[in-house]
């Protein structure tokens, strides 16, 4: 049951979310992520009438591997804001703020105050969740339609089908952002089968069918595979015993760390060299926790539940560790139920230890949350004051110069033609590759320009 202040603690975290956004704004350089400059070019071309296709190179190139949801989303603003990549950054902050309001109102029936309002702290304040919204990477557009769809479905009535079929179509919407997606639409799938909603299994599947069909004829007409052709090269290669083997490396490293310090950011610092075993068994702690709060809370047999165990099995099995795939930020769209398990477990585990005193269980409970509050601010304001930026290499050296200066038909030779595109703003393209000749490749590529810049 909500309180009477729960919606003036929401409209409070939104603004403190939106104010910590807004001073980390520029913390990572726009190209810096590599795939932010990817889905520019693509809405660029999306929104010049070009079609799907890495328009930055001479000889634009078919795009096979991105999903074109966000890039479809970002395509109107780059026609409304030319060049202008902060208004795209803008877009991923809005689509974060709302997600904190879906967190709020997905939980609002799991939890009661002021464990609801805890829960939307945690997740408001999180810096990893903080600094992601205000790049133009795709992570806020995921979190914000997969949390919609479950919100959406919340309201299903058997006699009103239409909330199902908007699930189903933001749900999809969702695998079109990220092809991990396709987590959302299989679990709902399982949820309406097994819960014998077979007639809401039927519409769910023919609309999934549908849309899988016709991603599919567009995709192989370019050229490429059913969902990605990365993704599909990933899951579809190597033996049985070789995905064994990759479940337990990608295992190994999310839960070295990578989890607890996503939800704790006390970890990944220099305490971690420092303390050494003090903060593995801390780490082991808090997994433990999150694993005794899936196994306390109730219903259990719900489309997130199922959605989350899909897609925690998801990245383990079916992304390559040798390709870097151990990352924090594939675990963005899984905090809000990450902090939800860890609430009800550490509560739990709490009223148990405190069985004949509920108050010191309860103050309890406050003083860590209390304190792990105050380890995301901490992190955020750390963030804002030592901005990652700092620490790599800086994109616009050269790149600026070729910005101002030369002709908008230039050809610009880069070592990175996809990110360096967002600081020329020129057409780009590759040094030519080992054993080919170097004037021959300048006059075949009509190279104008060549930017020599620090790796």
């Amino acid at each position: 049951m909500q309180r009477p202040y729960s919606k003036i603690v929401l409209i409070l975290l939104i603004f403190i979310s939106a104010c910590l956004a807004l001073l980390r704004f520029d913390s990572l350089q726009v190209g810096a992520s590599y795939d932010d400059a990817h889905y520019i070019i693509l809405a660029e071309s999306l929104a010049s009438g070009q079609g799907y296709e890495l328009i930055n190179f001479p000889r634009p190139q078919i795009e096979r591997n991105f999903p074109p949801g966000w890039s479809l989303l970002l395509a109107p603003f780059t026609l409304v804001f030319p060049k202008n990549y902060d208004a795209l950054k803008v877009v991923s902050l809005v689509l974060w703020l709302a997600s904190i309001f879906l967190v709020h109102k997905l939980f609002s029936k799991r939890l009661a105050s002021p464990h609801l309002e805890i829960l939307t702290a945690l997740v408001a304040l999180n810096p990893l969740l903080v600094g992601t919204s205000v790049t133009v990477m795709s992570e806020s557009a995921y979190l914000f339609f997969s949390l919609l769809a479950l919100v959406v479905f919340d309201k299903l009535d058997e006699k009103k089908i239409g909330w199902l079929i908007l699930a189903m179509v933001l749900a999809f919407y969702a695998q079109q952002i990220r092809t991990i997606g396709i987590a959302l639409t299989v679990s709902l799938l399982i949820y309406l089968l097994f819960s014998r909603r077979f007639r809401n299994f039927g519409i769910a599947s023919a609309i999934l069918i549908g849309g899988i069909l016709l991603q599919g004829w567009i995709n192989l007409r370019n050229g490429g595979a059913v969902f990605s052709s990365g993704y599909e090269a990933q899951v579809l290669s190597g033996s049985i015993l070789g995905k064994i083997g990759q479940v337990w490396a990608n295992a190994s490293g999310y839960f070295d760390n990578v989890i607890t310090g996503s939800l704790i950011p006390v970890f990944g610092t220099r305490l971690d060299a420092a303390l050494g075993i003090p903060l593995l068994i801390f780490n082991i702690i808090i997994l433990l926790i999150i694993v005794a709060g899936i196994f306390s809370i109730k219903p259990k047999f719900e489309w997130m539940h199922i959605y989350f165990v899909i897609y925690m099995a998801g990245i383990l099995a079916f992304w390559n560790p040798k390709v870097g795939s151990v990352k924090a930020r594939f675990l963005i769209p899984m905090l809000p139920f990450m902090y939800l398990y860890f609430l009800i477990g550490l509560n739990w585990i709490l009223q148990k230890i405190f069985r004949e005193n509920a108050k010191i269980a309860t103050r309890s409970l406050y003083g860590v949350v209390g304190i792990i509050a105050l380890i995301l601010l901490a992190r955020n304001l750390m963030d804002w004051r030592s901005p990652i930026r700092n620490q790599m290499t800086d994109l616009s050296i050269g790149t600026s110069w070729v910005a101002e200066n030369a002709p908008d038909d230039a050809v610009v030779m880069v070592n990175e033609p996809v990110p360096a595109y967002v600081h020329v703003k020129r057409k780009t393209i590759n040094f030519p590759k080992n054993g080919q000749e170097l004037e021959k490749y300048l006059q075949n590529q009509d190279i104008d320009y060549i930017v020599i810049a620090p790796l």
